[in-house]
């Protein structure tokens, strides 16, 4: 049995290290992973589309996604509104969709600055309009109404932008008119509304608990907060049964 010396073994304990791969290469290939298989479902799944940008509801542009598309200008100033307000987003040249995807987030949420903590609305669809302020409010171009199922494949890119890298098919529709420009769509959201709703009442439960640790009378405590979420949960359900109505309405 020979043994090696401690000079001989360093060099091979160093070569095992460097052939094991570190945890950051491991983490850049599973990103690699999950990008590609993010891209090959939406390539199964907008395959009856003529492109993704459509199959979200934005249907002007080119027909057809050009890979050999070259944008002509450094800076593109997309004008993005939100009702009457608006604000120019800057488009860089060297852009894919991913990162336009990403800068449409941050104009909304610019758009509704402190709005954007307190709001029960959110953006449910963007949709073309013309690059004109005079109106007033934004004069919407292209369908009058677009399926919800193409609001949510936008929501969905718009939260999930990296499955839009290196691809350049909203890059092309967005900048292919200069006349044009887009208008965040809102919608009121369920989730907001829940929490606006249940919020009092879970204020009034951890009040109850700290009454009744501090005084040791618990049945006091939850007496007076079980009166509070009676009134409360009474006069909140007829408020969402008349926000219904009127939510149903206007999107009929």
């Amino acid at each position: 049995m020979t043994v090696l010396s401690s000079r001989e073994q360093a060099p091979r304990e160093s070569c095992q290290r460097s052939r094991s791969p570190s945890p950051i290469l491991i983490a850049n290939y599973r990103n690699r992973e999950e990008d590609f298989a993010e891209k090959k479902e939406l390539d199964i799944h907008f395959r009856a589309y003529p492109n993704i940008p459509y199959a979200a509801g934005l249907g002007l542009g080119a027909p057809r996604y050009d890979s050999r598309w070259q944008p002509s200008w450094e800076v593109f100033p997309l004008k993005a509104f939100r009702g009457s307000n608006y604000t120019y987003l800057k488009i860089q040249h060297q852009w894919d969709d991913a990162d336009l995807l990403r800068e449409l987030r941050k104009t909304y949420d610019k758009l509704r600055t402190w709005r954007k903590w307190l709001s029960l609305r959110n953006v449910s669809s963007i949709t073309m309009v013309l690059a004109d302020h005079s109106f007033v409010y934004p004069q919407r171009v292209g369908p009058a109404r677009v399926s919800p199922s193409k609001n949510m494949r936008l929501r969905y890119l718009l939260q999930h932008p990296r499955s839009m890298s290196n691809r350049y098919e909203f890059m092309q529709v967005l900048t292919a008119r200069t006349d044009l420009g887009i208008e965040f769509v809102e919608r009121f959201q369920l989730s907001r509304i829940a929490f606006a709703v249940l919020f009092p009442i879970l204020i009034s439960t951890l009040l109850g608990v700290v009454y009744a640790a501090l005084t040791g009378d618990v049945s006091s405590a939850f007496t007076i907060s079980g009166k509070f979420v009676i009134r409360y949960m009474t006069s909140a359900y007829s408020v969402c049964l008349v926000l219904v109505g009127v939510l149903n309405l206007v999107e009929s």
